[in-house]
């Protein structure tokens, strides 16, 4: 047990997790590669149905189609949207990018599936693939890696096309992989906890 990371290395770790807005071109390493793939094996899942599939993209000529189908999804709707949209486009084009999927069959799967009904399923399948999500960018982290989790550019039609991505398969989210140095901005702050914890009711203040 000596070599288990301490609590407050733990913590560290989470604390320097940033989202990333640009990347240097220096590729990243096949055994970072594995470890955040090994890092969303050891996801928690519900039922243990661990409906996860990655599709890892380096070729470039694939990473700009990514990026111009996710640019022309936007171009019809409003400006504030597009823009948006076009500085998320060129996160697609960082070093690495996963496809983080989830197989919609595994929700039918559930032992009790038919008494959750599809509402609690989706719930389910939904934090199953989020807890897969967060385990690859704490791992990306620890392997030196600046990433940016984009959920907007899953949704695009044409990107499921682009990845050969099954009828069964979601893309839940697109993960942006590189070398570089998050913004030095208010993005990153948080809130005291002392103000988002309550004692046995909502509102309810612990004694001090």
């Amino acid at each position: 047990m000596d070599d288990l990371p301490s609590s407050g290395e733990t913590l560290e770790l989470m604390r320097r997790r940033r989202t990333a807005r640009s990347h240097t071109r220096e590729a990243v390493p096949l055994d970072a590669v594995a470890a955040m793939l090994e890092a969303v094996r050891w996801s928690p899942s519900a039922a243990n149905r661990q409906p996860w599939e990655v599709i890892v993209v380096s070729d470039r000529e694939l990473q700009r189609g990514l990026r111009a189908a996710f640019v022309e999804e936007a171009a019809e709707r409003d400006p504030r949207y597009r823009v948006v949209t076009e500085r998320q486009a060129d996160l697609l084009l960082a070093p690495l990018v996963l496809a983080v999927c989830g197989d919609e069959r595994t929700k039918e799967s559930f032992v009790n599936a038919d008494e959750l009904g599809e509402v609690v399923q989706e719930e389910l399948f939904l934090l199953t693939m989020g807890a897969a999500i967060e385990n690859l960018l704490l791992m990306a982290t620890a392997c030196g890696l600046a990433s940016t989790w984009i959920a907007r550019a899953a949704r695009v039609p044409r990107v499921r096309e682009l990845l050969g991505v099954p009828p069964w398969l979601r893309v839940v989210a697109l993960v942006a992989l590189g070398r570089g140095v998050p913004p030095g901005s208010r993005e990153h702050m948080r809130r005291p906890m002392a103000k988002k914890v309550h004692d046995n009711r909502f509102g309810g203040i612990a004694d001090s």
